[in-house]
């Protein structure tokens, strides 16, 4: 993967990063009914940590001579959603991102604080996915 190729791929995480940090804060003020005071810190945690991330991947575009921009293509409804869907959202973002990182780790051939980067976001994001996965085991 040559560096432009690296920076693209580094700017589409920050936006995908950028994207689920809206989409969580937008779950955590939506959910509805009992669950939302179980999910709502849940959520709100998700989102500050997918905003570390999202800070995370710019400083790893500065460092390798990029800059951070943001292409964001967000529509959120406006209406109220349940505990059980914002969980399924949350597992489809994470799953998003593990796929991102995963897809860099393997195309970071060569560079080893790029491969070593997006291994430690794989092992990140495995357990976030993890987390949410068994929030909708019955």
């Amino acid at each position: 993967m040559s560096n432009q190729d690296s920076l693209r791929t580094l700017n589409e995480i920050f936006a995908e990063e950028v994207e689920a940090c809206i989409r969580y804060l937008h779950m955590a003020v939506t959910i509805k009914g009992i669950d939302r005071l179980v999910l709502q810190p849940e959520l709100l945690e998700a989102m500050n940590e997918t905003l570390d991330h999202a800070r995370i991947v710019a400083e790893k575009l500065l460092e390798m001579g990029g800059v951070p921009s943001l292409d964001l293509r967000i529509q959120l409804p406006g209406e109220m959603t349940t505990g059980r869907d914002a969980v399924r959202n949350s597992v489809e973002f994470e799953r998003g991102a593990l796929g991102a990182y995963q897809e860099l780790m393997e195309n970071a051939e060569g560079d080893v604080r790029l491969e070593e980067f997006a291994r430690a976001q794989v092992a990140l994001e495995s357990e976030h996915l993890a987390h949410f996965k068994l929030l909708l085991e019955d």
